[in-house]
């Protein structure tokens, strides 16, 4: 049985961490991730050391991604780690490189798939060093066996003496036959050292040839001496065609891995745009029919109401409202689809004024619930689109009137808060709290996917898409999503973009 990858995800952004982890589910099987989000979790994963690799954010609460780094690169110098931020810079990008990190990704809608990508590469990367390591140790040892050839040259260029390894690795038999070969320009090997400082001396890489033709790599070692007034060339030759070869390997296996990563890449890639255009396609195509479906049983509830009897006029109802159901859920698909393809501007956007906006836009339902929501003057102006903060808004409004008790009359307040960002300016997050059911804490991480409902639909109807637009739609605009609930204590979910100012430096 294959031993499951273990792996560190340190991030204290709940979403952020849902969305790496599915990724990562998705590449790796078996897969073992312990999520980090304080510094005591750190400090204890490290005492047990019991991981393969890293995925950690820069901007946490506690601590930077470049102190983790450094902390796990003093415990574990070997362990691939990935740093995935949209907090960093380039100044950070290079400092984490020169501590030791395998990959540095900017976070960011269509980022979370090269997480697991990265970190993959990361651990071949390691395995492919850990192999390199082995092959030079075992050239190593082969390279203690073999003996070293040893010689003497003069002024010219003539071979003086030279021991037997020598002859042997040029194939010959005497030194006379040496001298014979050319086998290198001694000469002006006696130049070169001439010209340079003492300590005298020169070591390079030579390809030589054998008495019978054969090429061989060689490390070439002279040094200039003198002998009884006399200035000769020491040298020292040794083969290292297998570490050459080696080399050469290792290059080959490099380029290997560099293709495979960019193929799966572009396949992941297309898989991905694939799967959209699908999800766009059929939402598009079946509400023709389903308008139809709805039109035909308004007909007939119309026409034939009176010479219906109860059961059948039932069951026409039950079809009216379930193709309504089932068209909210193809236009909340649309939604949902529109977002991750089409391109959109961001711009300083005051969010008073859309929030206002959308209030008197959703006005009916807050009084048909006897709503009442409270902002918290003034908010401060963020860098978005405004056509998809409306719709944020709407759906986290909307959610926060529905998800509360019978009897209990929606009490929900918005506020905003300005955080200081690291070299890319404030951030702005806006909070919308309410007075509902809550979440429970197991079920907090999964909420922001497509089709998550925790409840049912004859208690609390929807479609179960609406949190994943808000995610998506936050997402595409550079921003975060996440609550923070506990059951029967009512819920505070968040979005946090960049500031408004950001935009007119």
């Amino acid at each position: 049985m294959t031993s499951p990858l273990r792996m560190l995800l340190i991030d204290d952004n709940r979403s952020d961490r849902a969305l790496v982890l599915r990724e990562l589910q998705r590449e790796f099987d078996p897969l073992d991730v312990q999520e980090i989000t304080s510094s005591g979790e750190l400090n204890r994963a490290i005492a047990i050391g019991n991981f393969d690799a890293v995925v950690t954010d820069f901007q946490l609460r506690w601590t930077t991604g470049l102190d983790i780094l450094e902390l796990i690169k003093q415990h574990y110098p070997r362990c691939p780690v990935v740093m995935f931020t949209n907090t960093g810079t380039e100044e950070v990008a290079v400092e984490a490189m020169k501590l030791g990190l395998d990959d540095y990704i900017i976070k960011g809608p269509n980022r979370y798939i090269r997480v697991p990508i990265a970190v993959r590469n990361a651990l071949e990367r390691r395995e492919m060093q850990q192999r390199a390591a082995l092959l030079e140790i075992r050239l190593q040892r082969l390279l203690n066996q073999v003996k070293i050839g040893i010689f003497r040259s003069n002024a010219e260029g003539a071979l003086i003496e030279a021991n037997r390894a020598f002859l042997e690795l040029l194939g010959v038999g005497s030194l006379a036959e040496a001298n014979t070969m050319n086998w290198l320009d001694l000469r002006d090997g006696y130049s070169q050292l001439m010209h340079l400082s003492p300590p005298q001396q020169q070591e390079r890489e030579v390809s030589l040839q054998k008495s019978d033709g054969t090429q061989f790599w060689a490390l070439l070692t002279t040094t200039l001496n003198t002998v009884e007034a006399v200035s000769v060339v020491d040298g020292l030759l040794e083969d290292i065609s297998d570490r050459k070869q080696a080399e050469v390997d290792l290059q080959q296996l490099n380029a290997t891995l560099e293709t495979r990563v960019q193929e799966r890449t572009a396949e992941l890639e297309a898989a991905n745009q694939d799967l959209e255009e699908f999800a766009y396609s059929i939402s598009h195509d079946l509400r023709a029919p389903l308008r139809a479906i709805q039109g035909f049983a308004q007909i007939l509830l119309e026409d034939l109401s009176e010479t219906l009897d109860a059961n059948a006029s039932s069951v026409l109802q039950r079809i009216v409202a379930n193709a309504q159901h089932l068209n909210t859920l193809m236009i909340d698909l649309l939604t949902y689809s529109r977002l991750r393809r089409i391109e959109i501007d961001l711009e300083p956007i005051d969010v008073s004024s859309v929030l206002a906006e959308v209030i008197a836009q959703i006005n009916s339902d807050m009084q048909q619930q006897q709503a009442q929501i409270q902002v918290d003057e003034p908010l401060p102006s963020v860098r978005a689109n405004r056509l998809i903060l409306t719709q944020v808004l709407i759906n986290l409004l909307v959610n926060a009137v529905k998800f509360v008790a019978e009897g209990v009359q929606p009490q929900v307040r918005v506020w905003a808060e300005e955080r200081a960002g690291a070299g890319e300016g404030s951030t702005v997050r806006l909070y919308v709290e309410d007075n509902g059911i809550g979440i429970a804490s197991d079920r907090q991480q999964h909420i922001f996917s497509p089709f998550t409902r925790l409840h049912r639909d004859a208690d609390y109807p929807g479609t179960g898409v609406g949190l994943a637009i808000v995610r998506k739609g936050v997402e595409r605009m550079g921003g975060q999503v996440g609550v923070e609930s506990q059951l029967g204590q009512g819920s505070r979910f968040w979005v946090e973009l960049p500031g408004g100012e950001r935009a007119l430096r």
